[in-house]
């Protein structure tokens, strides 16, 4: 089966070489005249899908595009994050038309200040803006560049604190309340984690994944955001002088994250893994706390349903401020389109209400338009409803677009060192600043 890797698997799985093709400017030439509307052919780059959403896109989706557009054709170019950048590259530098594409909002920024993104502003002007008033205002706003909307919004990447009940309930913790703080993290954690008699965990109070460097960094980030900081501030600043996640804040959230492991032991820096085909960790049983998305509720729905009952969906933790990871998946127009009318068409299709409730209810995936959250059958469930309360109550933010890959790896690399005592945590933090530092400079003089 086909997997809709979400933006963290793409760190952990996708080749340097091709992530390394975002960092590379080529400017794209302006759009061409607009050809006959008559034998219009749109290419659109979609990133790989499941079985169910595949059968939705292809049947349905597209179908229904190209009945209600006579003379217009989409072609798919189906991609996966692995090979996305590098297809984007190629696309440009040869001139083939991207009259549609998915991708990260945490992606916009790099092409987008290199001209290869069209902005959308005239488009929503003319006609689309009491349609976008449907969507989350912060999870448009990720898509912006100096000040220009380079993208809308296709489905969201929500993450919260997620637990099994059961687990609560065997060791005295009342079952309908999740960890609220940082300091509930190491209470609840301490009274979960089980260990054999070597010492070693069997079951980790928390899954504390530190295994690969794009892991370690979400880990520590996590606490950051949660710290009243994030990797630069302000968000969409491209000045290497704002990187700060080296200030106090990240200090502590790094020594926090550390203690968890050597301090309160309740997890391994490896975090757990699952020995039954397609379950979670948390699914299996090997944790008691998380942090997933959606996509973790349409997994136990799937391979085991019988055991919903025992998910229990909780709220992002709290130390200065109550932050978690919110970020879409986004629709970009390329500027080599050649017909950027009937691209915007492809576009509002793709997320129109209906044909975005088709493709996000296979996969229970969390919307980025508000009426499809209140309303759609599918997000009547009261666990999807609760990973919907990130945007609605404004707590989801995301990694900034001028740290993108393969700078997040990079601080990843120093988290381990910290958690492996190689190096102090304000040292570990002092040298990843500084290769960030020198990534944004050369993305600058690109």
């Amino acid at each position: 089966m086909k997997m809709n890797l979400s933006r963290r698997d793409f760190l952990r799985l996708s080749a340097t070489s091709a992530a390394g093709a975002l960092l590379v400017a080529c400017q794209a030439p302006a759009p061409a005249a607009q050809p006959d509307a008559a034998s219009v052919e749109l290419r659109f780059i979609k990133l790989s899908m499941n079985e169910a959403v595949d059968e939705y896109f292809t049947s349905t989706a597209i179908t229904e595009f190209e009945a209600l557009n006579p003379g217009m054709t989409v072609t798919v170019d189906m991609s996966d994050w692995g090979h996305l950048g590098e297809k984007l590259l190629t696309s440009f530098a040869g001139n083939i038309p991207i009259d549609l594409v998915e991708t990260g909002s945490d992606w916009v920024g790099p092409y987008a200040k290199r001209n290869q993104f069209l902005p959308l502003d005239d488009f929503v002007a003319a006609d689309y803006q009491s349609e976008l008033d449907d969507f989350y205002p912060d999870m448009v706003d990720l898509s912006r560049y100096e000040d220009k909307l380079m993208a809308l919004p296709y489905v969201l990447d929500i993450r919260t604190t997620v637990y099994r009940k059961d687990h609560f309930a065997e060791a005295g913790l009342d079952p309908e309340t999740p960890p609220d703080t940082w300091d509930d993290l190491v209470e609840f954690g301490s009274k979960l984690v089980q260990t054999d008699a070597q010492g070693n965990i069997t079951r980790a109070g928390y899954q504390m994944n530190a295994s690969s460097p794009p892991d370690a960094f979400f880990e520590f980030w996590y606490l950051l955001v949660q710290n009243g900081s994030n990797v630069m501030i302000p968000w969409g600043s491209w000045e290497p002088n704002d990187v700060i996640f080296n200030g106090p804040e990240g200090v502590e959230a790094l020594e926090f994250l550390s203690a968890l492991v050597y301090e309160y032991k309740i997890s391994p820096i490896t975090g757990m893994s699952a020995k039954t085909p397609n379950l979670s960790p948390l699914a299996e049983g090997v944790t008691s706390i998380a942090v997933a998305g959606s996509g973790e509720v349409g997994n136990w729905k799937l391979y085991q349903p019988d055991k919903l009952d025992l998910l229990g969906i909780g709220v992002p933790l709290m130390k200065k401020d109550r932050r978690q990871y919110a970020v879409p998946n986004v629709y970009a127009i390329g500027t080599n389109t050649k017909n950027a009318d009937a691209a915007w068409k492809l576009m509002t299709h793709m997320v129109s209400q209906e044909t975005m409730t088709g493709m996000l209810s296979p996969d229970n995936a969390s919307p980025p338009r508000k009426s499809i959250a209140a309303d759609a059958d599918y997000m009547q469930d009261p666990m999807l409803k609760k990973f919907q309360e990130i945007p609605e109550k404004g707590w989801g933010t995301t990694t900034p677009q001028a740290v993108d890959f393969p700078t997040l790896e990079y601080i990843g690399n120093y988290v381990q060192a910290a958690l492996r005592n190689e190096m102090g945590a304000q040292e570990a933090l002092d040298k990843g600043a500084e290769e960030v530092k020198k990534k944004i400079e050369e993305a600058l003089q690109a």
